[in-house]
């Protein structure tokens, strides 16, 4: 099998005639700030995350973190020494909140608020994409993460400009998110520009079941090469009963660069940010005591070989700084349980 590397940029010529370019595979990876989160999303170690130069989608209910996820990983992004951007298209940003979950909005290459579906892509990503003018444009190939809060809740140019009691133009604002997906998502992936799109889940109460949607049409779940669904699983309470964090499930419905519908859990402190260590902890306590006993805090847990409650493991790898030790236990955990059963090599 040849090396993925020796394919980038590669031109082919067909029988035909017609020349064929290879188009970059993913180049690099940015870390979401969550080990087992990583792990789900790219199914490698060390180095998973979003893949750079293509589209991921997150999206679910209200309060499940979806605007913390992105802080996160433009926080990771700055930290990797890649450009990053933020459109604050429903202008919810708070600098010194987003601060706790790692994004220095001081060091931001710049925040967008527009206003339309076309402003967003014709204006606003296009300059971050491409540079200069005229015939002296080019396509900028420094590795970007373009964070946008949210896509679907933009209107349409058309919609912008007509009152409010004209008939909606819901289906127009769909084709045009759809059209901006297909005029961008090449230079996306030429460009090295990871684009993470946050929407919010809405009743579906066309349907006679009712379940959830994503406004915007289809497109949102057609161009993304990963979609990730975000719940609200548990509160956490301190020992006066006030809470101070939650626990979020998340389920990858779709993955074109690893093994799609892998589920897990992470816990966020209002206070603190994303709590890598008791997110990995949790995984190992499902595998060995089960999911009622994982959710105890008390439960204990074999790790390094000793054992001691999820509480005692954070405080000793914090102190004895372990952190890595541990994603390296997680990740072997993670690829036991995750692993296929061994099979004749397909001869083709």
């Amino acid at each position: 099998m040849r090396d993925k590397d020796e394919l980038i940029g590669e031109i082919k010529e067909t029988s035909e005639g017609c020349k064929v370019e290879i188009l970059p595979a993913v180049a690099d990876w940015c870390s979401t700030g969550c080990t087992v989160f990583d792990f789900a999303i790219s199914n490698r170690y060390p180095g998973g995350g979003l893949p750079i130069g293509r589209i991921v989608q997150a999206y679910g209910g209200t309060s499940t973190c979806k605007s913390v996820l992105a802080a996160a990983v433009l926080g990771y992004a700055q930290r990797k020494g890649m450009k990053t951007y933020l459109g604050d298209t429903e202008h919810t940003l708070d600098p010194v909140f987003a601060e706790l979950y790692g994004l220095d909005c001081s060091k931001l290459n710049g925040i967008g608020y527009p206003e339309t579906i076309e402003e967003f892509f014709d204006d606003w990503l296009h300059s971050i994409i491409v540079k200069g003018k005229g015939k002296s444009q080019k396509i900028d190939k420094d590795q970007k993460v373009v964070a946008v809060d949210s896509l679907t809740a933009l209107p349409a140019k058309i919609e912008q400009e007509k009152s409010m009691s004209d008939q909606g133009y819901g289906a127009y604002r769909a084709k045009q998110i759809g059209l901006g997906f297909r005029k961008y998502i090449k230079l996306l992936a030429e460009s090295n520009t990871t684009l993470l799109i946050i929407d919010q889940t809405r009743d579906n109460f066309g349907s006679a079941f009712g379940g959830e949607t994503v406004p915007g049409g289809r497109a949102p779940e057609f161009y993304p090469s990963v979609r990730v669904y975000l719940k609200h699983d548990s509160r956490i309470d301190n020992s006066k009963g006030s809470t101070i964090g939650v626990w979020i499930r998340f389920r990858i419905d779709k993955n074109k660069v690893a093994p799609p519908f892998r589920e897990g859990r992470f816990k966020i402190l209002f206070d603190y940010g994303l709590d890598d260590i008791a997110s990995s902890l949790y995984l190992m306590s499902l595998d060995q005591n089960g999911k009622d006993a994982a959710k105890n805090k008390n439960t204990k847990i074999k790790l390094f070989g000793d054992e001691k409650t999820a509480r005692g493991w954070i405080s000793h790898i914090e102190k004895n700084n372990l952190e890595e030790d541990l994603k390296k236990e997680a990740w072997k955990l993670w690829q036991e349980i995750h692993k296929t059963e061994t099979r004749k090599l397909r001869v083709w």
